[in-house]
């Protein structure tokens, strides 16, 4: 007889490819209901062909908390009514929720939390106390990276560490392994503009945010630039310091050398057109961005902290770096930029071969069913 898994998200806001692939493949031993809390089906959420059932809620988003008794005792009902044996709770926010609507129900199923970002931080006393109480009422907390899951163990009171464990993150790569048929150098003019097409490219996917670090790489950059002429950047992505960012590149006098290209979907094209991927971050968990521009074959520059340490391993897939420390930045990118295609390709060779031997999501979704099933197993 199947047992029946309960996936809680706190809010639909379209397809999520890492929740996707947590969907266990073997249906005569797992039985799947998607439960989202808030948000409206679109009709186009392919985890509708993956389960057995999607429920919508349709909940006010702003009224979804384990303080609420409402959202509680819905969840509650819920688990009764399908007959849950393990509730999966995706994301920090949702993990009090699941916890309490178990408590409540009569089932009594088994709760996991999956914590799919940074956890490093600042963490408040009171969240603590909540942690305190949330977590002994768990079978597992999932994390992200190995970091992620000391850092978990190290932040909370009194958890239990035998009950954190890392999932690393995984991801397709055939997206990225098939370059296109077009000259390298035309699609580069067309994607970049003739100016930059000639140059050593680095590029970086991520939200224009202060975690990012982009302010420092930039200033980084602008040092390169004084070593090195033949180097450009290309920033793909939006966010909050977006204009601070583009007034930063006109005051240190490299406009030429930069380029924002916005929101972007062509991801694959633009990464196979680059040949450096740059990620600065103050704090990572597993970036998926750092995951497909390895899978593409591009040599990385990404900071020696968190999970992107994790990632790269070692100096044969690219160069680690302080994020704090422009200088140090800028003479690697220096550095980078003397390096022959052939280094670089080789870089990039070991690049890909990393994420497709650690890094594959089929690996990723092969450890959650593992470990649905040995939690089950053992209650």
């Amino acid at each position: 007889m199947a047992h029946t898994l309960l996936q809680v998200v706190k809010n639909y806001k379209g397809s999520y490819p890492l929740l996707d692939a947590m969907v266990p493949a073997n249906r005569e031993k797992f039985r799947t209901v998607v439960c989202y809390l808030s948000g409206k089906p679109d009709g186009q959420n392919p985890m509708e062909n993956l389960v057995d059932r999607v429920i919508y809620l349709e909940l006010d988003k702003k009224l979804v908390s384990w303080t609420r008794p409402a959202t509680v005792r819905v969840l509650a009902k819920l688990i009764d009514k399908e007959s849950i044996d393990l509730v999966i709770c995706q994301l920090r926010r949702t993990i009090p929720i699941g916890v309490s609507a178990a408590l409540l129900a009569r089932r009594k199923p088994q709760v996991i939390g999956v914590l799919h970002g940074i956890v490093n931080g600042k963490v408040s006393g009171s969240r603590r106390l909540l942690n305190l109480f949330i977590f002994r009422r768990i079978a597992a907390l999932v994390c992200v990276s190995e970091t992620c899951a000391e850092d978990l163990v190290i932040m909370n009171w009194q958890l239990d560490p035998t009950k954190v464990m890392a999932i690393q993150n995984g991801i397709d790569p055939s997206p990225f392994l098939n370059p296109s048929s077009s000259p390298l150098e035309n699609s580069r003019a067309l994607l970049f503009g003739e100016q930059l097409a000639g140059k050593r490219i680095f590029g970086t996917i991520g939200r224009l945010a202060e975690v990012k670090n982009y302010y420092r790489f930039i200033e980084a950059f602008a040092l390169a630039c004084q070593r090195a002429s033949n180097i450009a950047l290309v920033m793909i992505g939006t966010g909050p310091l977006e204009q601070a960012l583009k007034e930063r590149v006109i005051s240190l006098g490299i406009s030429e050398q930069v380029l924002f290209l916005g929101y972007r979907q062509d991801i694959p094209t633009l990464l196979e057109n680059l040949d450096v991927f740059a990620l600065p971050s103050l704090r990572e968990g597993i970036s998926l961005a750092l995951l497909e521009a390895m899978a593409s074959g591009l040599p990385v520059l990404t900071s020696n902290r968190g999970g992107m340490k994790e990632v790269v391993g070692d100096s044969s897939c690219g160069w680690l770096v302080d994020p704090e420390d422009s200088k140090s930045i800028a003479e690697v990118l220096t550095l980078i930029a003397r390096q022959t295609p052939e280094q670089l390709a080789l870089v990039g060779k070991n690049a890909r071969q990393r994420v497709l031997s650690k890094f594959h999501v089929d690996r990723m979704a092969k450890d959650y069913e593992t470990l649905y099933g040995e939690i089950l197993d053992q209650h």
